[in-house]
């Protein structure tokens, strides 16, 4: 091939023009295939842009509730000035024409979809490249990047988890039917018996966090969770301590184990006959397949790496990756505050465990909010690295003293709520904007906020126009104020404009991270990537004069899959153990 040739074909991107002639035509004259093509591909998922407007015009009539049919398809192209740029009402009807069977449509989609990831793979490459002549940028950051880019891109072939209904039932019969030969907790047992029973221990490709005040124990018990995990299961676990030398976590576990204060293990103050046990407990600690890493700075693409290394060269693979603490993980983009930066980290996180298929355990500080409480005992809201709900402008609460201890209305997922405004505090200045819909709701808030859309939570910067976003909630209250009915129905984004840069608000609220505001349900929190979040809280480091000395309360605040409650554990502060009742 003549290098004017190569040229030539660097020029067209892959893409199987007949397949999207199918695909968009199945949807025109079998309108319920709209329903699996959705799902499947996005919008630039086509190659032409003419295709990506007639199916950027389907989905919204979808969404509508319209019928979709040639009459409405046309008359929106048309209303929205597309009919020309398409190339007329030609092309619209040359896709009726179209031979259709919805039993090829799988078929059909997976043409376009393949397609789709080859251009997003010669995309990438062009991103490598140029990233190569960036030499104000350090490599490491380079890597990371390509890295993290890569592994968005390879996890994007979604078909490896489609399956059947019937597939994914067998399945099931059948961990139910080991269940019975063998009796056992679906996830990794802790050795916490009723943690164990609330949890049903850690299950794979969930993300759990462990949240306290300094001091409460949170390294102390995330370590005994790591070598109970391995010893009980002979599974190998990763420990990333981001704060700890591993000389200061070995000593710990050493200490804890041959019952021999960590100080006089340091200071060599060993009586002749406690070298027996040490031995001892050496060679069975040796033997847990438990590891422990501590690189100061760390991302979550480093740690994804080191991981798929350890798979690479063991027999085992790592089943369990602990972290130390989240805060403390390094930042990719320092154009970020850090509230965005964290809840891009959690995100990682939650796709760094669906893709290895393995529980992370990553440990998270408490905003300080808990301190200025009667009651220390953490919540839900405490988790964030703000404390904040959402920014606001000062002309919507003109006082402290007026939003402080009134109630506001939040989204629990299937019902709305009253919850209490328990504080509000500047958070300094902020770029704000605009969002405008089609109806006229509007909204002044940051860019990191999320809105409830209905193809889930989206941030303002993530939006685009046209895209639905909740826009009315019907609700129906009796003489106490509970929901007795309720719907949301949608609106679409009209605009989203910078409008200048204001003095913002945290505004607190006990139980639940949204709430409404002008018909628009926003949402920012670190604990919505999080399947299960772990709160600890010891009285007597509060109360001196505590009758539950040496006690620390594991609070299951968040269980996506089961249910919440919490539970005791003796704390032996001299040898950092923790114990059933």
């Amino acid at each position: 091939m003549s290098k004017s040739e190569l040229s030539d074909l660097k020029t067209i991107l892959p893409y199987n023009l007949l397949a999207e002639k199918l695909v968009l035509g199945s949807i025109l004259t079998i309108p319920e295939a709209i329903l699996v093509v959705s799902e499947k591909l996005p919008i630039e998922a086509f190659y032409l842009e003419t295709h990506q407007i007639i199916y950027k015009a389907l989905l919204i009539l979808y969404a509508e509730g319209k019928t979709i049919d040639y009459i409405n398809l046309i008359t929106w192209v048309q209303d929205h000035g597309f009919l020309l740029k398409i190339g007329g009402a030609n092309v619209l009807l040359s896709l009726l024409n179209q031979i259709n069977k919805l039993s090829n449509l799988d078929e059909y989609i997976a043409l376009i979809y393949e397609k789709y990831l080859r251009r997003s793979l010669i995309r990438l490459g062009e991103e490598i490249i140029e990233s190569g002549y960036l030499t104000e940028i350090p490599l490491e950051t380079i890597f990371t990047k390509i890295e993290q880019n890569f592994f968005l891109l390879s996890e994007s072939k979604s078909n490896k988890h489609l399956i059947s209904v019937e597939q994914g039932l067998q399945q099931i019969v059948r961990e139910i039917e080991d269940g019975l030969k063998v009796p056992k907790l679906p996830g990794l047992k802790t050795g916490f018996l009723e943690f164990d029973i609330i949890t049903q221990g850690f299950q794979n490709s969930d993300l759990i966090i462990i949240a306290g005040r300094p001091s409460m124990g949170k390294t102390a018990f995330a370590f005994n969770l790591a070598k109970n995990i391995a010893y009980n299961h002979d599974k190998v676990v990763v420990f990333f301590s981001l704060e700890m030398t591993r000389q200061q976590l070995l000593y710990r576990l050493l200490a804890s184990e041959v019952e021999i204060t960590n100080t006089r293990l340091r200071s060599s103050r060993i009586k002749e006959t406690e070298w027996v046990r040490i031995n001892t407990k050496i060679n069975k600690l040796s033997k847990l397949k438990l590891f422990i890493d501590d690189s100061p700075n760390v991302s979550v693409g480093e740690i994804k790496l080191k991981i798929k290394n350890i798979n690479l060269e063991s027999p085992k693979k790592v089943n369990l990756i602990v972290i130390d603490y989240l805060q403390l993980l390094e930042i990719i983009d320092q154009n970020v505050n850090r509230v965005q930066e964290l809840s891009k980290i959690t995100r990682s996180l939650k796709k760094l465990a669906r893709d290895l298929d393995i529980p992370i355990i990553v440990l998270s500080q408490l905003s300080r909010n808990v301190e200025s409480r009667v009651n220390k005992r953490p919540i839900l809201a405490d988790l964030r690295e703000s404390g904040c709900i959402h920014f606001l402008y000062r002309k919507h609460f003109p006082s402290r003293i007026e939003i402080k201890n009134t109630y506001i209305f939040c989204w629990t997922g299937t019902q709305v709520s009253k919850q209490k405004i328990f504080d509000i505090k500047v958070t300094g200045q902020k770029p704000i904007y605009k969002l405008e819909t089609n109806l006229g709701w509007s909204s002044f808030i940051t860019s990191n906020h999320k809105i409830l859309t209905n193809k889930g939570w989206k941030k303002i910067d993530q939006l685009s126009l046209n895209n639905f976003i909740s826009a009315k909630l019907l609700l129906c209250f009796n003489s106490r104020n509970n929901l007795n009915k309720y719907n949301i129905t949608w609106d679409k984004v009209n605009k989203i404009k910078y409008e200048n840069l204001a003095v913002v608000y945290d505004l607190q609220i006990s139980t639940y991270s949204n709430y409404l505001t002008n018909h628009l349900i926003i949402h920012n929190s670190i604990e919505q990537d999080a399947d299960v979040v772990v709160m600890l809280y010891r009285d007597d480091y509060y109360n001196k004069d505590s009758c539950e000395k040496n006690m620390i309360e594991v609070i299951i605040a968040k269980h996506r899959n089961g249910p919440i409650g919490e539970t005791k554990l003796r704390f032996d502060p001299k040898f950092l153990r923790f114990f059933n009742l």
